[in-house]
Parts: structure tokens; C-alpha cells; sequence
């Protein structure tokens, strides 16, 4: 989010919060983990193959995750140093996630002006890219669901066979 700086230049922020609350979110996953972990052994053991998809789907998830918040730090980067009209910003690729906007601002100087349409516009593009790079999360997250059942339902019948 650009807010004013003391110099009044736009000066915008890096995702620093979320990264720390993603990292002592992590934290106490893996804690509990390894607290939990005489009970879990033998929750895991019961189905080796599918516990392994599923530990392997929640380390991807986690990944895209920690590599989504990752554009975004090279994205406020880039911004950053556009705005700031810092020495090279101009030949540092833009990021993904603000190539329409790199698109329209080109050589120009960033004391240049947008109309209203056209950063309505390039808003939309960047929200767009952001919502299409979240698909990825939420698909992993119903997919961890639906195995999550999938294991219950399985261990429900292997214990009725007993």
C-alpha cells in the first residue's frame, strides 16, 4: 500500500507482517507436529502411500504459498524503485505481476501522469494476475480437504473389516 513518506514521495510497504505471521504460523504446525508425534506415527503409519500424498500436497501448498509472498517483495521492490527514480530501476525487469503496468510507463519518467481509466485499468490486470496466482493456493487447500476425507473414509472402512 503507497503511503507518503517525509520527503512526500510514495513510499510503499513490504509484506514484512504477513511473512512473519506465515513463518509462526509455520511454526507452531511443525511444533505441534513434533509434540503430536508418537500419536501421529501410528495415524501415518496406517496408510503410508496416502500420507506421504498428503504431507506432499501441504509442503507444496506451503511453498506456493511462501513463493506467491515472494513476487510480491520483488514486485513492491520494483515499484519502489521506479517511483524513487533510483539509479538502473529502468533496466531491472519488471516483475510479473506489474508487467501491464511496466508495459505502459515504458522508458518514461515516473513523474509522469495516468489517467483515471487507464490506472483503473491496470489495477484490474494486477488483481486479475493476483486472483489467478491464488486459484493455485485454493486448489491446494480443497485438494488437502478432499484427501483429508478421503483418509478418513478409508480408515473408517478398514476398521469396520476388523
Amino acid at each position: 500500500m503507497p503511503r507518503l513518506a517525509k520527503s512526500g514521495n510514495a513510499a510503499f510497504t513490504q509484506p514484512i507482517r504477513q511473512i512473519v505471521l506465515m513463518l509462526m504460523s509455520l511454526g507452531m504446525v511443525v511444533a505441534t507436529c513434533w509434540l503430536m508425534f508418537p500419536t501421529l506415527r501410528g495415524v501415518l503409519a496406517a496408510n503410508l502411500g496416502l500420507s506421504a500424498v498428503i504431507l506432499a500436497v501441504f509442503v507444496l501448498g506451503v511453498v506456493t504459498c511462501f513463493w506467491q509472498v515472494w513476487q510480491l517483495v520483488q514486485s513492491v521492490s520494483w515499484i519502489d524503485g521506479f517511483a524513487q527514480d533510483r539509479p538502473g530501476a529502468e533496466t531491472i525487469a519488471a516483475p510479473r505481476l506489474l508487467a501491464p503496468l511496466a508495459a505502459l510507463l515504458g522508458p518514461r519518467t515516473s513523474r509522469m501522469q495516468i489517467s483515471g481509466s487507464a490506472g483503473r485499468s491496470i489495477l484490474d490486470s494486477v488483481a486479475t494476475r493476483i486472483d489467478e496466482a491464488r486459484d493455485i493456493t485454493r486448489y491446494l487447500t480443497n485438494l488437502l480437504i478432499f484427501l483429508g476425507l478421503l483418509g478418513t473414509f478409508y480408515r473408517l472402512v478398514r476398521t469396520e473389516r476388523i
